[in-house]
């Protein structure tokens, strides 16, 4: 049995999941796949695997969302025993050593329940865009989740045992599912980042988290007063950032973002 299960939820990106695969196929370890397809108009395929990756498919006849294909996925690995939940969105592609050194860590650090890496995004035809450096230690981490999510759901690795612990993602969370999920997780164990961008992402401007910015936004100031620490001075910046966040539009977002990456590069 291998020890990792890395966990694809896919909508109607049969193109995407395929770039993923590719990319997974090249990863050194050993580890299985898990592809959810959450009632894609067109049923979603997937490649063979290979003699030490299994890809596994599990379809639901109609879209359900991604917090519901997510559980569906916790739950599958559960059963079949595995000791860690890797995570990576289809479109997105990984370093063929980030699987390997994220377990290693978390071998190594047994009170470490999360390790996630730099995050390298990338627009529509894979030209960078900029570099996301999340603080690595769990103290900054911890700081910095009060204003914003700084562990990237398509570069973490979590430890089963603690999801299990937390209860998996909250149904509840239809656009902030990573971000309540590792709030509690960060509480519930220690978290750490590799300095090492080990992932890239599509910044994808017809994303859900595009799309259903406003909503996010939402979702995440209920958080950040759910999580409200008063003696913490990052409670109050988070809250202040994501009120500002609402009222700023997405472009101007963007565009300092890869104004201000590309000033610490």
């Amino acid at each position: 049995m291998n020890r990792l299960c890395v966990l694809i939820p896919v909508f109607n990106n049969q193109a995407g999941l395929d770039r993923t695969c590719a990319s997974l196929a090249a990863a050194e370890g050993d580890f299985d796949v898990l592809v959810i397809d959450d009632g894609s108009t067109i049923p979603i395929r997937t490649p063979n695997g290979s003699p030490n990756r299994a890809i596994a498919l599990h379809r639901f006849e109609s879209n359900r969302g991604i917090t519901c294909a997510l559980n569906a996925g916790l739950s599958i690995a559960g059963k079949l025993g595995y000791n860690y939940i890797g995570r990576v969105d289809s479109s997105d592609t990984v370093d063929p050593s980030r699987f390997e050194r994220q377990v290693r860590y978390l071998d190594a650090n047994e009170r470490c329940g999360i390790v996630g890496t730099y995050i390298q995004f990338v627009d529509m035809t894979g030209a960078a865009l900029f570099v996301y450096r999340a603080p690595c230690s769990h103290s900054g981490i911890s700081r910095k989740m009060r204003a914003e999510n700084c562990l990237i759901h398509s570069g973490v690795v979590m430890r089963a045992s603690v999801l299990a612990q937390v209860g998996g993602y909250r149904e509840t969370c239809m656009t902030s599912e990573d971000y309540d999920l590792f709030l509690r997780m960060v509480r519930a164990s220690e978290a750490a980042v590799l300095p090492l961008a080990l992932t890239k992402c599509e910044y994808n401007l017809t994303g859900i988290s595009v799309k259903r910015r406003r909503k996010q936004q939402r979702e995440r100031l209920n958080l950040q007063m759910l999580y409200f620490a008063p003696f913490n001075w990052a409670s109050y910046y988070g809250v202040a950032r994501t009120c500002l966040a609402m009222l700023v539009p997405h472009g101007p977002v963007l565009q300092l973002k890869r104004a201000f990456f590309a000033a610490v590069c």
